[in-house]
C-alpha cells in the first residue's frame, strides 16, 4: 500500500531508466510524491491497484503499446489525467481520434520539465474540482479535464455543446498550443525584461530580453530566487504593499539587479500580482536605466492606476 501523503501523487511510465528516474527527481523536487513504472503491463497493474493523480505515460513501452494502456486505463478510471509522451509528431493521424481524446494532453519530445511540471499542476488541480463538484466518473464518457494551458483561448467560433463540458477536442489543443507559442514569441520581442517569481520568490518565467541583460540561461534562471539577481530587494516592503497589489495596484521603484558576471545594473520596475489558479505570482516588468550612482535602498512608491 501506499505511504498517505498530501503531496499529488504521480505515475511515470517510461522504460528508459535514465530518463524515467531524472523525471521523477526533478517532480519530487516540485513537491509530487512519484512512483515508476518501466512496462506497459507494470504501469497498468499499478494504475488499476493504486491512486494516483495523474499518469505521465511514454507511447513506446517494450512489452505494450502506450495507446493500449491508455485505452485501458481510461476505460476503467476515466477521471484520471494520463499525459501522453510521444517522440511521434504525428500521432493525431496514427491514432483514432476517440481514443487519443481520452488523453489528458499529449506532450512530443523533446519536452522541457517545466512543461511537463505545469501540465501537472493543472491536472491535479482539474482532478480536485471535478471532485468537489461531486460528479461521478460514470456522467461522462471521457476524461473531464481541462488542457493545461497559461493562456486562455479565443472562443470557438462553431457554437458550443450544452451542458457542461470540460475536455478539448484535438483540434481544440493545437490551437491552444499555437496561441501559447504565439504569445511566447510575442513576451520574447519586448525590449522589457519580464520576470514571474512564485510566492517562493523562484523564477518560473522570464522572456528572451530578461535573459539577455541578466546573462544567464533558462535553466541557470530557473534555479535562481530574487534575492540573486536582486541584492537589494526589500522583501518587508513588499509585504507592506501586499494587499495594494492584490486590490490591483502596481508597485514602481528603482533599485540594481545584478548580471551573472556580478555587473550590477540600475532599473525601473513595476511589479504586478497574479492570482493564477489560486497560486500568486509576482510579475515584474523591468527598465534599464542609464549608468548612475549606486543605489543604496529601494524606496518605493505606490502608484493607484488600476
Amino acid at each position: 500500500m501506499a505511504p498517505v501523503t498530501n503531496m499529488p501523487r504521480v505515475l511515470v511510465v517510461d522504460d528508459d531508466p535514465d530518463i524515467s528516474l531524472a523525471l521523477a527527481d526533478y517532480l519530487r523536487q516540485g513537491n509530487f510524491d512519484v512512483d515508476v513504472a518501466y512496462t506497459g503491463n507494470a504501469a497498468l497493474k499499478k494504475g488499476l491497484a493504486e491512486h494516483y493523480d495523474a499518469v505521465l505515460l511514454d507511447v513506446g513501452l517494450p512489452d505494450r503499446d502506450g495507446i493500449e494502456i491508455l485505452k485501458e486505463l481510461a476505460s476503467q478510471k476515466p477521471e484520471l489525467p494520463i499525459i501522453l509522451l510521444t517522440a511521434f509528431t504525428s500521432l493525431d493521424q496514427s491514432t483514432p481520434p476517440d481514443i487519443l481524446n481520452k488523453a489528458f494532453a499529449y506532450l512530443t519530445k523533446p519536452y522541457s520539465r517545466e512543461e511537463i511540471q505545469q501540465i501537472l499542476r493543472r491536472a491535479v488541480l482539474g482532478a480536485k474540482k471535478f471532485e468537489e463538484q461531486g460528479e461521478s466518473a460514470s456522467h461522462v464518457s471521457t476524461n473531464p479535464l481541462p488542457f493545461p494551458s497559461l493562456i486562455q483561448p479565443s472562443p470557438p467560433s462553431r457554437p458550443k455543446s450544452t451542458g457542461p463540458s470540460y475536455q478539448l477536442s484535438l483540434d481544440e489543443y493545437q490551437r491552444l498550443a499555437e496561441t501559447i507559442q504565439l504569445m511566447q514569441f510575442a513576451f520574447d520581442h519586448v525590449p522589457q525584461a519580464i520576470l514571474i517569481a512564485d510566492t517562493d520568490k523562484r523564477f518560473r518565467f522570464a522572456n528572451q530580453a530578461a535573459y539577455q541583460i541578466l546573462g544567464y540561461t533558462k535553466e541557470e534562471l530557473e534555479a535562481l530566487r530574487i534575492p540573486d539577481i536582486s541584492p537589494n530587494h526589500d522583501n518587508q516592503n513588499y509585504q507592506n504593499h501586499l494587499n495594494e497589489l492584490r486590490q490591483g495596484k502596481t508597485l514602481s521603484y528603482s533599485t540594481m539587479h545584478r548580471t551573472k558576471q556580478g555587473q550590477g545594473i540600475p532599473v525601473e520596475i513595476s511589479v504586478y500580482l497574479l492570482n493564477f489558479h489560486g497560486q500568486e505570482f509576482t510579475c515584474a516588468i523591468t527598465k534599464q536605466m542609464p549608468a548612475q550612482p549606486p543605489v543604496t535602498d529601494d524606496r518605493s512608491r505606490v502608484n493607484t492606476s488600476k
